[in-house]
């Protein structure tokens, strides 16, 4: 079956949330950040419930391009890591699955984890509450900004509600040269990382005294 190109089909989906979310009068008052995240995620996977979608939560990923090392003082580490995970993935039916990230501030990897996944062919939303959403969008993927309110200290968290207001960005769409280079590199790093898993299972394991 054919689909929108990524781009279209991820705003069209962040729209349609948006509309469940005004009409359950989805909303919340004095939360804490740790209160409020789960909160908005038990309201998306609603909206998956509803459109018969299968929800799961914490849902594995791998990166497309292999992790670098990266010197960090005396220590090397390596950036980004081999693989993640998105907040929730929604399994369809009809069409490929839609990777799905919360957060309440633009710093993170959420972007990292939506470009791979638009890269991929999979619709991606990046559900963005409180703050100013600054990050520049990748190609396929589209932004959801819930209005939310903050008190001072305590800081606790209001969301009066969703309506057409609520603001939805979205990226370019991804090109087909670009998905398919993104599907080579996918390809080759799965390979890279089966050599190396070969290599390491072919030495004998190291005894320290």
């Amino acid at each position: 079956m054919d689909h929108e190109p990524a781009a279209c089909e991820s705003e069209s989906l962040a729209a349609s949330l948006r509309t469940y979310l005004s009409q359950t009068g989805f909303a919340f008052t004095g939360m804490t950040a740790k209160e409020a995240t789960p909160a908005i995620t038990r309201a998306v996977a609603g909206w998956a419930q509803a459109s018969g979608w299968k929800c799961r939560w914490e849902e594995h990923m791998r990166y497309i391009d292999p992790p670098r090392a990266v010197g960090g003082g005396c220590r090397i580490y390596w950036w980004p890591s081999r693989s993640a995970y998105l907040d929730l993935q929604l399994l369809r039916e009809d069409g490929p699955p839609i990777a799905v990230e919360i957060d309440r501030e633009d710093i993170g990897t959420a972007v990292d984890k939506l470009r791979d996944e638009a890269l991929r062919g999979r619709p991606a939303l990046w559900i963005r509450w409180h703050g100013a959403a600054r990050a520049e969008l990748p190609a396929g993927v589209a932004r959801l900004r819930l209005p939310t309110r903050a008190t001072r200290s305590p800081i606790r968290y209001t969301l009066k509600g969703v309506d057409d207001t609520a603001a939805i960005t979205c990226g370019e769409p991804v090109s087909p040269e670009a998905r398919e280079d993104a599907l080579v590199r996918d390809r080759q790093r799965i390979a890279e990382e089966q050599r190396t898993a070969a290599l390491q299972r072919s030495y004998p394991p190291v005894i320290r005294c």
